[in-house]
């Protein structure tokens, strides 16, 4: 556990301090957890790993599109810090990522941050492209709490649209 949390720090909390060439190095050094279970890998593997855009594949048919203007605010964020890695399967296909990885290449990434679901067959992936798509979407909103970040951001000068909010709809 320690080699894999040490990773995961490394990933989020030095991100800024190491290159892509770096992350990917230390991720490779890494020796990724065996399971006892001689069953095959289902599901998420262990390590955040930094692949050239060049080896992913986008998922055939994705049902989701992806406008402008959520590329521009994927790229701003992109820049300031990235937070979620993108998911793919053993192939370097995309299952969620997609707009991620437009905003990346616009922005000139060479490698971007990756983990790998494993063991999935061709309906379970069809599962996972629109599952990761449509569930967040049903979360809600406390707007009183989401007025008080929004006020102690703005209190601290915080670019309040990196959030993905615009300036209007904050105010």
């Amino acid at each position: 556990m320690g080699n894999r949390n040490n990773l995961t720090l490394a990933g989020r909390a030095t991100s800024r301090l190491l290159s892509p060439r770096q992350r990917s190095a230390a991720a490779r050094a890494v020796t990724p957890r065996r399971s006892p279970d001689p069953l095959p890998l289902r599901g998420l593997t262990d390590q955040v790993v930094w692949r050239p855009v060049a080896e992913l594949k986008p998922f055939g048919n994705n049902p989701r599109k992806h406008p402008e203007a959520q590329i521009a605010r994927l790229m701003q964020n992109i820049e300031r810090v990235w937070t979620n890695p993108m998911l793919i399967d053993e192939t370097g296909t995309i299952l969620a990522g997609h707009g991620r990885l437009e905003a990346a290449k616009r922005l000139g990434r060479s490698e971007v941050p990756t983990l790998t679901i494993a063991g999935l067959n061709p309906a379970e992936k069809r599962a996972v492209v629109i599952a990761d798509n449509r569930l967040p979407e049903q979360a809600v909103w406390d707007f009183q709490l989401l007025q008080d970040h929004f006020a102690e951001l703005i209190r601290v000068d915080f670019d309040v649209e990196l959030t993905g909010f615009s300036t209007g709809e904050v105010d």
